[in-house]
């Protein structure tokens, strides 16, 4: 990476070519003959560019021969072309056309090449800078949430992940982020980052999105879609742009919310001559997360009799039969969603009496300990904050060539979950990226330098209570009190408190302090036999690629080819990942290369067809490698675009996936590699499957013992998926647009982690399950057999109702089914006796068999009317979103639940002052802040409020 960077750095410095420049300058107003402020101009097929000036005027330097075209295009209206000649480069006139449906957009993502959206062969969803400005979200990003079939998950204020068609994850390392062409994911944690360590607001030009397979170009990972944000080129946008948003958020809380926030965004870009330019940017957000505050009993399935049976079927689930009772003072497993400390399957957190305990009243019964608030454990009153800052310098090698140097920068607190909740206090990222592109190539390569240190908020809240009293001494004390004097389960729970560590108390805080800030893999100085929960992930990534287009060669198809090298550096200490046997950390290989071949055909007048095929084939050390191939095919009559893919993708599983061993007597995830399965002592000592344990532990007399989960770990191999897709694009006499797609996929080699526990003592055998401190919950990956097929479709529509108005709305739709297989393949039945073959997973006879993860729900849908144009000042949009309830089967510490269905009106309102070369937005999401949940565990969101006043590239 270094030598590239130098090598660019010469050629920046030293190529230079002399030629003439033509300075073209002209007006661009509307049909009413009133100038146009902030209209983009530039010269098509280039990067060089301008804006209008508060009087419509614009001035354009170039170095370019005439004739040439330029390309002019302004949010709410028509782009149009103007030809540029010798008899009026001094004098260019434009009228723009109001158009409320804008369906001509050019994108990349879809096949690396332009082209227009209408006749893409994929479903391709872009944003750009009308969508940012009519959208009710407070950034760029957010407004995905808007997007048909996109599920937005939001982790902190200042992190969200992005979910498509099924599997919704916290945390979602089936589906890729790009920014400006870089890979947004962790090296070692494997998830994408969002806007935690993404690019300025005010750098954003747009957000293209692919929600299904894409690996046959991207490579493995884009399993479920990927998402390409591109910022704003230099030459382009010029002069000093800054934004600056006041906000609110946590209403209606008693003694805490509301909350300030504060967005504070500077953008400057200049261009030096003709051929160089440069850009600098800054933003930082501070403010107050939506804090996760569910303290209602947690529905898991590790909770006996979690389902609803019936016996005369042999037992099959028929509901949830498990009656969540919020009141520790009444419930003897009372285990908060939020509160942690007090789980029901973690040592430590919960005791369960002995079958021949002096008392008949609680002989085999589980009480829970008093455990935690989340913000309590963390700490610092859910304060937030993120910077994000990028240096770019480009230049011009010729008309056609510009190379490029950039520095990315991201840091930030967030929290994250996954199977369990982790505070992160201090990300820091850096990304370096050097870059060569032409009309018909590129060569590009790339760096991500981490430094990430998080600590699980689960198991500090353990260690703090286990510092205080032993888990069997504090159950020991509810015990006493509880039958001797014949107290209530509140009473008995107060006194086997007494003494404890209160939350901001010093000795709260010193031993909190101590356990967080005490890496996993060592004792906590001064506590007895306690472990620290601190890990760190300082992993690296280095990505070399290039592709050549050869269609100009070529000439009757069009044809790409490309490949690509990454090598990852994990740097854990031992902390996140194991160490090799010489005490070295692990690295990771991977290549890949493709190509594509495509050609369009005229059959009849008007009527055209493009097929497309493309191959691609990826490596990883660590596993087999693995073509991935894509046909395609649009056809097109005159506005009709209908177009089919069939396409394969896989999935390398994240570093964590492979690698991960938890610490001794800790919970925690185990890679599929033989390597971590060993690591974990499974080879020697196997654990028990939840789902089995579960019965045997509410009733050992009348239930079958469990037997180990055994697995062969030396077969462990990447995730696949086929799918196919159909779709229809049109636009209709420029007043209706729609987009429709109906998919179905189909899974192989699922990479699911099974809850597994794990006896401390080997040997103990079954019986030694009916007391939790005798085992550890692992969250243990391997393929399963299991067939899973998802189908869904989508539609979206715009229509214009003139004056500026326009109605939109779209609607998705997608299930997940499963055929269940043993390890030698044979179908599984449900404990009714039925086969279990192609069922929905969120069925109760399904999901009482073990979690398969198909988080999503069935439907959702947007509907927004917007006009930017109310006046020639004042724009506003109103949405209003509603999400299906969802089933949720997620990690160690969240649960098995039906999300309920939830609803969100979001509006904004907009005045531009063309003088001032600026915009001030009122706006909120969730305006009439009904608290709702996007996925288990996570803070639940309520009304955001806001008003920004953006000013856009003055001193240009």
């Amino acid at each position: 990476m270094r030598q590239v960077s130098i090598i660019l750095l010469v050629i920046l410095c030293g190529v230079g070519f002399a030629s003439a420049q033509t300075n073209i300058v002209g007006t661009v107003t509307d049909a009413k003959k009133q100038p146009l402020t902030g209209v983009t101009v530039t010269v098509r097929g280039t990067t060089t560019g301008t804006i209008t000036n508060e009087n419509g005027r614009f001035e354009l330097k170039t170095d370019r021969e005439l004739p040439l075209t330029l390309q002019i295009s302004f949010v709410g209206y028509a782009t149009q072309t103007v030809s540029v000649r010798g008899n009026n480069f001094r004098n260019v006139t434009v009228e723009l056309a109001e158009q409320a449906i804008i369906a001509d957009e050019v994108i990349v993502s879809a096949s690396r090449v332009e082209e227009s959206i209408a006749k893409a062969a994929v479903t391709v969803e872009k944003l750009g800078p009308r969508q940012f400005a009519n959208s009710p979200a407070a950034t760029p990003f957010d407004a995905l949430q808007n997007v048909k079939g996109v599920d937005l998950l939001t982790q902190s204020l200042t992190f969200r992940s992005v979910n498509v068609r099924g599997f919704g994850a916290n945390n979602n390392n089936r589906f890729v982020q790009l920014t400006d062409y870089m890979d947004n994911r962790s090296p070692g944690l494997g998830f994408g980052f969002g806007t935690v360590a993404g690019i300025s607001d005010l750098d954003v030009e747009s957000i293209e999105l692919i929600p299904g397979a894409s690996s046959a170009l991207y490579g493995p990972d884009a399993l479920q879609g990927l998402m390409l944000t591109t910022s704003k080129n230099p030459f382009t946008y010029q002069g000093l742009s800054a934004q600056v948003k006041l906000g609110a958020n946590n209403f209606g809380k008693a003694d805490f919310g509301p909350k300030p926030y504060l967005d504070v965004a500077v953008r400057y870009a200049r261009q030096i001559g003709t051929r160089f330019a440069f850009k600098v940017n800054f933003q930082r957000l501070t403010g107050t997360d939506f804090i996760a505050d569910d303290y209602s009993d947690r529905s898991t399935s590790a909770r006996p009799g979690f389902f609803t049976t019936d016996a005369g079927r042999g037992g099959v689930a028929t509901g949830i039969g498990y009656v969540p009772n919020d009141d520790p003072n009444t419930n003897f497993q009372y285990d908060g969603v939020n509160i942690y400390g007090d789980d029901i399957n973690v040592a430590g957190g919960s005791f369960r009496f002995p079958a021949d305990y002096p008392r008949q009243e609680l002989r085999n019964v589980l009480v829970t300990r008093t455990g935690y608030r989340e913000i309590d454990v963390i700490g610092n009153e859910g304060k937030v904050f993120s910077n994000r800052a990028n240096v770019a310098l480009h230049y011009k090698l010729t008309n056609n060539i510009e190379a490029s140097l950039g520095w990315y920068y991201g840091n930030g607190n967030f929290i994250r979950t996954a199977g369990f909740r982790e505070y992160f206090p201090d990300y820091n990222r850096h990304q370096f990226k050097a870059e060569v592109r032409g009309d018909n190539f590129f060569v590009r390569a790339y760096t991500t330098q981490q430094k990430a240190v998080g600590w699980n908020i689960g198991q500090t809240a353990v260690a703090i209570n286990n510092s205080w009293k032993s888990i069997n001494q504090w159950a020991s004390e509810f015990g006493q009190s509880y039958i001797d004097t014949k107290t209530t389960v509140g009473d008995a729970r107060r006194t086997a408190d007494r003494g404890r560590y209160l939350p901001g108390s010093d000795e709260f805080n010193r031993i909190r302090d101590a356990v967080s800030s005490t890496y996993n893999t060592d004792f906590v100085p001064g506590l007895n036999n306690v472990r620290g929960t601190r890990f760190r992930d300082n992993s690296q990534l280095w990505h070399y690629e290039g592709m050549y287009n050869f269609s100009k060669l070529l000439r009757v198809a069009d044809l790409l080819v490309g490949g690509n090298y990454r090598h990852y550096t994990l740097e854990s200490g031992g902390t996140a990942f194991p160490r090799r046997p010489d005490g070295s950390e692990y690295t990771i290989d991977e290549y890949g290369a493709y190509a594509q071949l495509s050609k369009e055909f005229s059959i009849l007048t008007g009527l055209t067809f493009k097929p497309t095929v493309a191959i691609r084939y990826d490596k990883n050390q660590y596993l087999k490698g693995g073509f991935t191939p894509r046909a395609s095919g649009v056809i097109s009559y005159g506005v009709h675009n209908l177009r089919g893919s069939w396409q394969s993708a896989f999935r390398n599983p994240s570093p964590g996936q492979l690698f991960a061993i938890p610490a001794a007597r800790q919970n925690g995830e185990v890679g599929g590699l033989e390597l971590a399965y060993n690591g974990a002592g499974l080879n020697t000592n196997p654990g028990y499957l939840q789902v089995e344990t579960t019965p045997y532990q509410a009733n050992p007399n009348a239930t079958a013992a469990p037997q180990p989960f055994i697995i062969d770990p030396t077969q462990y191999t990447t995730e696949k998926i086929r799918t196919w897709e159909v779709g229809y694009k049109t636009v209709v006499g420029s007043k209706l647009y729609l987009d429709a797609y109906y998919f179905g996929s189909r899974y192989s080699d699922f990479i699911a982690a099974q809850s597994v526990f794990q006896l401390l003592t080997p040997g103990g055998g079954a019986g030694a399950l009916l007391t939790p401190s005798n085992y550890r919950t692992l969250q243990v990956n391997f393929n399963n057999t299991n067939e899973i097929f998802v189908r869904g479709a989508g539609i979206g529509l715009e229509y214009g109702l003139g004056s500026g108005y326009t109605l939109s709305g779209n609607y998705a739709y997608q299930i997940g089914q499963i055929t269940l297989r043993d390890a030698r393949g044979n179908i599984r039945n449900d404990r009714a006796g039925n086969p279990v073959v192609k069922r929905k997973m969120s069925n109760p006879e399904v999901a009482q068999l073990g979690r398969n993860f198909f988080i999503s729900p069935e439907n959702r849908y947007n509907i927004s009317l917007s006009n930017p144009r109310l006046t020639d000042r004042i724009g506003a949009t109103l949405t209003y979103r509603w999400t299906d309830r969802t089933w949720v089967e997620q990690g160690t510490t969240q649960g098995d639940v039906w999300l309920p269905s939830w609803d969100s009106f979001d509006a904004q309102v907009s005045y531009r002052v063309p003088s001032f070369k600026s915009v001030v937005k009122l706006g909120g999401t969730n305006l009439l802040n009904q608290y709702y949940s996007q996925s288990y565990g996570l803070a639940r969101i309520g009304a955001l409020y806001y008003v920004s006043i953006t000013f856009d590239e003055l001193m240009r």
